[in-house]
């Protein structure tokens, strides 16, 4: 979501919604949602001896907040039922 914001310069709420990928040192393995990754870059990520895993369902949910315009917006998950919120 971070990097989506940062250097993607999505909307926080485009960001929290997206698919997303994850990966940690154990197991070794990037997982990511449907529509995360393009089949190319699965491919590409493959041949470099990488395994790569579509994750079914989700992968986690969020309630993040951001500053916009010296007030706080904040910007459910929409995966879930909650909310955010910011003041």
């Amino acid at each position: 979501v971070i990097v989506n914001v940062v250097d993607f310069k999505m909307s926080l709420a485009d960001a929290v919604a997206a698919p997303r990928i994850h990966h940690q040192a154990l197991p070794d393995i990037i997982g990511y949602e449907r529509n995360g990754l393009l089949p190319a870059v699965v491919d590409s990520l493959k041949a470099m001896g990488h395994e790569v895993r579509m994750r079914g369902g989700y992968s986690g949910d969020i309630a993040a907040i951001q500053r916009v315009g010296g007030r706080w917006v904040g910007v459910p998950d929409p995966r879930r039922g909650g909310g955010a919120a910011g003041w």
